[in-house]
């Protein structure tokens, strides 16, 4: 596109937000990072001014005006978003503003231990994973995600949907109806990208703030709405390259160890097998093998419950629409999520909790919210039969349902989880819930003998060598 005087628009290059200057400040040497470059979410609840029938104009009104005010990125133009990220960094005046704003909701504060990058620490995400917030007449929820791994993402993308099908027909047969994996997209922790390039070029726009030329639109400035780019920053002829960069990482290599270790890690595997966490976490997905994923969708329990959710359909294989990022979910979709506030007349303002802590016996446990006023996950507040594959879809389970990540490389990939709220191994196991609760129940009560034999198989998955 060109200016009238037949000049070309100006590029603004990495602007107006975004979250890290390189690809590799969240994915060092194609590796996780630690929580400082975890990537911070704002879900909203969209009842009962928008999805209740009863609701009436000004309410809506009302509820638009409240969204808007406290994220102006959730709306743009006629369109207003239910869920967006909030970016770490804006070279534009007015943000830092905006983003300090979403406090405002939060009785005392959001912790900047658990809100900045620089500060943030997995503790405080252990402590409260959810923040949950009320401004004027909406309820919002913060929420965070953990930059994951790049290992052998060439491979992940040859991998057969035709044989994930398979699979996640088979899973409910095969463990009595205790395990149902769902076919989503290969990337991401909610499986909402299909293709490898749509999450190298979704990165790019949300997470560099780089408009792709006719692909992708970084993301909207809030402080400014006028502000609006339409040069492209970087090509599609570089995305691509920049892809086949991607593609090209080496999926992690099978270890030389000494024999003793190799006997313990191998033990350790018929562990891992007998208690049935290799009934998700497969070993090789041809040409993916030692991935020990099967790359589906489970519900995995409230204890990781989070209220920005899976797509309730298999993302389409397109490009990344021209929003803000491959984690968007726009309003009036089937799938938008909805989130219900308890009723009360007790509006107390006391500190909320959408809380989960390790419990006695060192299982993770959803602790109950300490005043009825709070903002409350929903329950089921809205449901979606996928006639194809049988599925019945709420709220409630799409919030709980995670892709499972490969354990390719899991020994350098600490901290672990959509959020980095566990820093050990043994920590993720504990936090899971939902379909695995009954493997996690069976390596609770394993032996010690037996827990870290099993654990060694794991620190034996290592990543590959710089």
């Amino acid at each position: 596109m060109r200016l009238a005087d037949g000049q070309e628009f100006p590029a603004d290059g990495l602007r107006p937000l975004y979250n890290a200057v390189s690809c590799a400040a969240c994915h060092p040497g194609g590796g996780a990072a630690g929580v400082n470059h975890n990537v911070t979410l704002i879900s909203v609840d969209p009842e009962p001014a928008f999805l209740d029938p009863s609701a009436d104009r000004r309410g809506r009104g009302a509820a638009r005006s409240s969204i808007t005010d406290l994220f102006p990125a959730l709306g743009s133009g006629n369109t207003l978003s239910f869920n967006a990220i909030v970016h770490d960094h804006s070279t534009r005046p007015g943000y830092d503003a905006i983003r300090q704003r979403l406090s405002v909701g939060v009785p005392n504060g959001i912790p900047p231990e658990w809100f900045s990058p620089p500060q943030r620490t997995l503790a405080a995400i252990t402590e409260q994973p959810v923040v949950a917030g009320r401004y004027g007449a909406i309820d919002y929820y913060l929420s965070q995600r953990n930059s994951p791994p790049l290992y052998g993402m060439g491979d992940i993308e040859k991998v057969s949907m035709k044989r994930l099908k398979a699979i996640s027909l088979n899973q409910p047969r095969s463990s009595g109806g205790v395990i149902s994996g769902r076919v989503a997209g290969k990337y991401g922790w909610r499986g909402q990208v299909n293709t490898l390039s749509d999450f190298v070029t979704g990165a790019c726009a949300s997470e560099l703030g780089l408009n792709v030329a006719d692909i992708a639109r970084q993301a909207d400035d809030p402080a400014d709405p006028r502000y609006f780019s339409l040069a492209p920053d970087i090509s599609t002829t570089e995305v691509a390259d920049l892809t086949s960069y991607v593609a090209e990482l080496p999926a992690p290599p099978k270890q030389v160890l000494s024999p003793e270790a190799r006997k313990r890690a191998r033990r350790g595997e018929q562990v891992f097998k007998s208690i049935g966490c290799a009934a998700c976490h497969i070993a090789d997905l041809p040409p993916a093998r030692g991935i020990y994923s099967d790359l589906l969708l489970h519900d995995l329990g409230t204890a990781l419950q989070d209220p920005f959710p899976a797509p309730a359909e298999q993302p389409i294989n397109q490009n990344v629409a021209a929003t803000t990022s491959p984690y968007s979910n726009r309003y009036g979709r089937v799938e938008t999520p909805s989130y219900r506030t308890r009723a009360s007349t007790n509006r107390s303002r006391s500190a909320p909790r959408v809380n989960s802590r390790l419990g006695p016996q060192g299982s993770a446990q959803t602790m109950a919210t300490n005043y009825a006023g709070q903002p409350q996950m929903a329950r089921g507040d809205f449901s979606k039969n996928d006639l194809a594959s049988g599925h019945q879809f709420s709220s409630d389970i799409l919030q709980r349902e995670w892709k499972t990540p490969p354990l390719w490389g899991v020994a350098d990939s600490a901290p672990y989880l959509h959020d980095g709220r566990a820093e050990t191994l043994s920590d993720a196991i504990k936090w899971h819930g939902g379909e695995a609760e009954e493997s996690k129940q069976n390596f609770n009560q394993l032996k010690e003998d037996q827990q870290e034999l099993l654990l060694a198989f794991l620190e034996s998955l290592k990543a590959p060598l710089d």
